[in-house]
C-alpha cells in the first residue's frame, strides 16, 4: 500500500472514530442527564443580551419584576450564539419563570429560550434578544408541554457550538 492511500485510510478511520467517540459521549451524557438532548448549539442570536433594556430587561419590567429578580435568573446575562449549552432533564413541576429551558416538537430544531409564564400545565417561553412571546403572533411554537420539554440549561460553554453552526452552513 502506498503512503498516500494509507494517509487517506488513516483519516477516515481517525473520522469514523470521532464520529464514534461523539456519539457514544452523547448517549453516555443523555442517560447521564437524563434528556435525549444532553447538549444544545446556540444557532440564533435570540439569547444574545445586545440591547437587553428594549427586550429582556423591558420584557420583564412590564410585568413587575426587579432589577434584583432578574440578576438571580440563570444566564442574566444571556448566552451567545456559537454557545453549547449542557441541559438536563427535569420534571415539568419543577420548571420555574426565568429558567432557560430546551422544548423541541416533531420535525423541529430544538429551542433554547427563557420561561417567560407557565399556566394551565403550558410554558411559554420568548428568545431574550425577541421582543415577542415565541407562542403569540408569528409563533414559532405553540405552548410547551411536558411532552416537549427536553430539559432546563445548567451551563454553557462558549464557542463550541460553532462546529454545529459550520457544520449546518455546509449542508445548506
Amino acid at each position: 500500500m502506498d503512503s498516500k492511500t494509507r494517509e487517506i485510510l488513516e483519516l477516515v478511520a481517525y473520522i469514523f472514530l470521532g464520529y464514534l467517540i461523539a456519539v457514544g459521549a452523547n448517549k453516555g451524557f443523555a442517560m447521564a442527564l437524563h434528556t435525549d438532548y444532553p447538549v444544545v448549539a446556540v444557532i440564533t442570536r435570540s439569547m444574545v443580551h445586545e440591547n437587553p433594556e428594549q427586550t429582556f430587561v423591558a420584557w420583564f419590567n412590564e410585568r413587575n419584576y426587579t432589577q434584583a429578580q432578574l440578576k438571580n435568573f440563570p444566564f442574566p446575562n444571556g448566552i451567545r450564539q456559537g454557545d453549547l449549552v449542557v441541559v438536563k432533564g427535569v420534571p415539568f413541576d419543577k420548571i420555574k419563570v426565568g429558567d432557560v429551558i430546551v422544548y423541541k416538537f416533531p420535525g423541529k430544531e430544538p429551542i433554547i429560550h427563557r420561561v417567560v409564564e407557565i399556566k394551565n400545565q403550558t410554558i411559554y417561553t420568548k428568545g431574550d434578544n425577541n421582543m415577542y412571546m415565541d407562542q403569540l403572533g408569528d409563533a414559532i411554537a405553540p405552548p410547551i408541554t411536558a411532552k416537549e420539554l427536553k430539559g432546563k440549561a445548567l451551563i454553557h460553554i462558549p464557542l463550541l457550538g460553532y462546529v454545529k453552526i459550520f457544520i449546518l452552513a455546509l449542508m445548506r
